[in-house]
């Protein structure tokens, strides 16, 4: 006769709370993540900020003076490009978006019948107007992140003695981690800035001197996939040449060698020189992190996810397993 065995379960009434409560704090994380992604935003923003701020203070100039000044500076240059780009990019995007079937019919040697192709983008244009008439709360929300900055640059100068009053010996491990966050993230946050800037310009030149058609928003979507190591640049290219090929093999062939020139000088020439002090991610993790994000969050979250992974590789490196209790702490 088999033996029936019982296994019993000691749960504590503290294990249930401590469940509870993580399972509490993920609500409440879930529900205030709009809160959370503005905070991410302004942190990235002091995190490129604060070493300027940092070496104007060895001239004696106020943390709260050049703060705001730079800042205000961002915003303005925010604001700016809104007014003068943003009309003329959403009129081109969107008169492209229809085009783009039409484009596509004329370049591909498979038709597409019945307009089946072009019911796919029926809708698009109008997502780019909502896109356009959201734009007074997207100044809103821009003013508040840097508000939300301009504090927390503020409060960076005094981190070490928070850590330290919080955590005593631990604090200057934790002063050590964040410090290296600012050099990683903000290293990070500036150059990519910067080389998204600098392709966008090179395609938006080269794509006008071959008299390419949608010259703009082409420039814009290949300087914003730059977020993407090798695949970025290749997607930036596929639109640019069809369009080029819509209007004859010279100007396909013509967009193409601009696509190209323009990758080998970012490969060989603008990546090492701006991105020299940051340590690039494996670009299978890039993929999946911005894919997780773009999931989680839509566009937004999928930029905040690369400098999330970046911050949890800093952390990471840092976890050491206790070899008494076997948990996993910093040090």
């Amino acid at each position: 006769m088999i033996k029936r065995r019982h296994i019993t379960f000691d749960i504590s009434i503290g294990s249930i709370f401590w469940v509870l409560l993580s399972l509490a704090a993920v609500y409440v994380l879930v529900q205030l993540s709009g809160i959370i992604v503005l905070l991410l935003c302004a942190a990235l923003i002091t995190l490129a900020v604060c070493p300027l701020v940092d070496w104007l203070d060895k001239f004696k100039i106020k943390r709260g003076l050049s703060a705001i000044v730079i800042l205000l500076l961002i915003f303005g240059t925010v604001v700016s490009i809104a007014i003068y780009i943003a009309t003329p990019l959403l009129e081109q995007t969107q008169l492209f978006i229809q085009k783009l079937p039409g484009i596509i019919d004329s370049v591909s040697p498979i038709k597409f019948v019945d307009g089946s192709f072009n019911t796919q983008f029926a809708a698009v244009p109008g997502k780019v107007l909502n896109f356009a008439l959201d734009t007074f709360t997207g100044f809103i929300t821009a003013f508040t992140v840097i508000v939300l900055s301009y504090y927390m640059i503020q409060e960076m100068h005094n981190l070490k003695t928070y850590l330290t009053f919080w955590f005593g010996e631990k604090g200057d491990v934790y002063n050590a981690i964040a410090e290296k966050l600012e050099f990683q993230i903000g290293n990070w946050v500036r150059g990519q800035l910067l080389l998204m800037l600098i392709v966008g310009v090179l395609s938006y030149i080269g794509y006008l001197i071959i008299g390419l058609p949608f010259a703009l928003p082409l420039a814009f979507f290949a300087g914003f996939l730059e977020l993407i190591p090798n695949i970025g640049p290749t997607i930036a290219t596929i639109p640019a040449v069809l369009v080029g090929f819509s209007i004859s093999p010279n100007h396909g062939i013509a967009a193409l060698i601009i696509s190209l020139i323009v990758q080998q000088l970012e490969n060989n020439l603008i990546v090492p020189k701006i991105m020299q002090q940051v340590t690039g991610l494996n670009p299978i993790i890039t993929i999946v992190a911005i894919m997780i994000g773009f999931n989680l969050g839509g566009p937004l979250l999928a930029i905040l996810a690369l400098p999330t992974v970046l911050s949890a590789r800093v952390i990471l490196s840092h976890v050491r397993l206790n070899k008494e209790t076997t948990i996993p702490e910093i040090d």
